[in-house]
């Protein structure tokens, strides 16, 4: 015996299906987002790290910042101008023994950093971690390695008129974008912390300053091809005096940062 439905009946069905579909799926969404939350904060929390630093954790926010960047366990990630490793080491835990972290710092910045990141890496004291000193003007990566890059408070650094490479020639910012570019996989996601600059003052000028601006960055991440995906307002401060370094009394750790996420295109 046939049995005969009205075309409304179906459309039902049909709505009820969608509607289960997008309901399976914003659950699973909600459980990744859940889980990787999670083990952020297990990384946050692991005991080799040390009581300053973790002490540091309520300004820098860590746990929010790497939510928005979309780091997970088992990702292959370069720590861009890392320092003496922060987030190097956060990173790792996060990652875990499945993924690596790249300690990168610019061979003539070693001086600033070399004490600090070398005791982080101590007798394999981070086993998935590595450090990468290279030139800026001639950085060289494994070609579509990486699934993320952070470049955390450091990318005006590249535009500070003081700064040399190797050679002794001006860095270049378009030549190591490059280069990173190259070296993140295709959907791989770069993310970025800067330190707010009037969008009227030159790079030149803001980088004296420790500063750059956000909507400068978006273009030369877009020349370098990737591209932008979002902003966060984690560090917004509407009250932040562009004109001051950041180093100025009570402006330390409470500026106006601009948090940004960009894609490169599969």
């Amino acid at each position: 015996m046939s049995i005969l439905k009205s075309k409304g009946h179906w459309s039902s069905i049909k709505r009820t299906v969608a509607t289960v579909v997008v309901l399976s799926s914003s659950m699973a969404m909600s459980y990744c987002q859940a889980s990787s939350y999670s083990d952020i904060e297990q990384a946050l929390s692991n005991p080799m790290r040390s009581e300053k630093e973790v002490e540091l954790d309520s300004l820098r926010k860590p746990a929010q910042v790497l939510e928005f960047f979309q780091i997970e366990k088992g990702m292959k990630v370069i720590d861009v101008f890392a320092g003496e490793g922060y987030y190097t080491e956060i990173l790792s835990h996060l990652v875990g023994s499945s993924g690596s972290v790249a300690m990168y710092n610019h061979s003539l910045w070693e001086a600033y950093s070399k004490e600090g990141s070398d005791k982080r890496v101590k007798d394999n004291r981070l086993p998935n971690v590595y450090q990468v000193m290279q030139d800026l003007n001639n950085t060289k990566l494994k070609t579509s390695y990486y699934d993320a890059a952070t470049i955390i408070l450091g990318m005006h650094d590249m535009f500070l008129v003081s700064e040399k490479s190797e050679s002794g020639e001006k860095i270049d910012p378009a030549v190591f974008l490059s280069s990173l570019y190259k070296g993140i996989k295709p959907g791989g996601m770069v993310g970025v912390i800067e330190h707010e600059a009037s969008i009227e003052t030159t790079p030149k000028d803001s980088a004296e300053l420790h500063r750059l601006n956000s909507h400068f960055i978006k273009k030369i991440m877009l020349k370098a091809g990737f591209v932008f995906e979002q902003q966060s307002k984690i560090f917004r401060n509407k009250n932040d005096d562009y004109n001051k370094i950041v180093w100025s009394k009570g402006l330390r750790r409470h500026t106006d940062r601009a948090v940004l996420r960009f894609r490169k295109p599969i």
